[in-house]
């Protein structure tokens, strides 16, 4: 490695430039991080580089609907997702536990995933659900919160071919903080 890192600074001139496939290349495989201040959702998030989309989308609760604003990223092998809700009046966050599972429901039935596991967590003081769902392709892990009048999504996506979830999409979900 070394032999060719020397041989590569020496080639000085553009002349010697040798045909790229020639050259030392390395494949880290890492992804690239940049922070995404939502300041219409009052937080913020870390989210790898990628080809990036927004859109509003809209789930079905029991008997009304509520819209997220969702941005993805799709770097690489992976789907990282970042969405808030519009703020819900207190009548509707009074049960948190049944607001969750509604919001759940509606994903499920917004993007026909499977739910394979599905646990009660905390975040500071708050409410949130852990959830780990898939689909024919992906293998995708979920932390829903209940955060004030807001419900917050975070999700990461991976090939199914992997059946554990990879320490970067564990890693997306620590740098949430609210504004």
């Amino acid at each position: 490695m070394d032999q060719e890192i020397q041989r590569l600074q020496q080639q000085s001139s553009p002349n010697n430039v040798e045909h790229p496939s020639q050259l030392l290349t390395i494949d880290t495989e890492q992804l690239r991080w940049q922070k995404l201040v939502f300041q219409d959702g009052d937080f913020s998030v870390w989210i790898p580089q990628g080809l990036q989309s927004s859109e509003t989308v809209i789930i079905s609760l029991d008997k009304e609907t509520l819209p997220f604003e969702v941005v993805a990223s799709h770097p690489q092998n992976y789907r990282f997702v970042a969405a808030y809700s519009d703020s819900l009046d207190s009548n509707k966050i009074s049960d948190s536990e049944q607001l969750l599972n509604q919001v759940i429901e509606g994903i499920i039935k917004e993007t026909n995933f499977t739910l394979l596991t599905d646990e009660n967590i905390t975040w500071r003081q708050y409410n949130g659900k852990r959830l780990t769902m898939k689909d024919e392709d992906e293998l995708i892990s979920f932390r829903v919160y209940l955060i004030d009048n807001r419900v917050y999504v975070l999700a990461g996506g991976q090939s199914y071919n992997n059946q554990n979830i990879s320490e970067n999409i564990v890693s997306f979900f620590d740098p949430f903080r609210i504004l």
